[in-house]
């Protein structure tokens, strides 16, 4: 029986090392988030209430500023997941973001849109997403319109509503300083 406890005792107190050490070190740890996403910078702080508390944060960012093609994308995932999709688009003609909000053929439609004013944009913010647009002429158009769009958040519930305004009130003018608007 002592040679049994010598053996067990040993490796029982080194299971618990483990397991507590893990606990200590994986279970505690707020995701770092990107200082800059897509290509702007951005308080990270701004960026934490649009993702799930626990996620490991990635961006596959498809957007070239040099050489603007009409549309691309900027995906933000936490866990391997989708957790935000940013529409960067140029066109030729002024829009109206509310009607890409309430359009059902559009891949920016929103959840209960509503108009917010932002200094030198048109904007509209809804359950899932914001949408803002402003002059800026580029090679790829005269005008530049931004979405950012949750995935897998609950279209009827407004809880983050407050935290897309100001995500994009802060994310929207920083990325045109980008974009070499002429």
């Amino acid at each position: 029986m002592k040679r049994v406890s010598r053996i067990v005792a040993p490796l029982v107190a080194v299971g618990l090392l483990a397991v507590g050490g893990w606990w200590l070190t994986g279970r505690s740890e707020t995701p770092r988030l990107p200082e800059s996403l897509c290509g702007t910078r951005i308080s990270p702080e701004l960026l934490r209430p649009l993702l799930p508390p626990d996620g490991n944060v990635t961006v596959d960012d498809d957007v070239e500023r040099g050489n603007p093609r009409p549309s691309a994308w900027c995906v933000v995932y936490a866990n391997g997941e989708e957790a935000i999709g940013l529409r960067y688009a140029w066109h030729s003609d002024r829009v109206d973001p509310l009607e890409i909000a309430n359009s059902p053929s559009s891949v920016s439609q929103l959840e209960l849109p509503q108009r917010v004013a932002f200094p030198g944009a048109r904007s509209v913010v809804g359950n899932t997403g914001v949408i803002s647009t402003t002059p800026c002429k580029t090679s790829a158009g005269s005008y530049f319109t931004l979405s950012v769009l949750l995935e897998g958040v609950n279209v009827t519930a407004d809880a983050h509503r407050s935290s897309l305004e100001q995500f994009m009130r802060a994310y929207f003018p920083a990325t045109v300083k980008t974009l070499g608007c002429g």
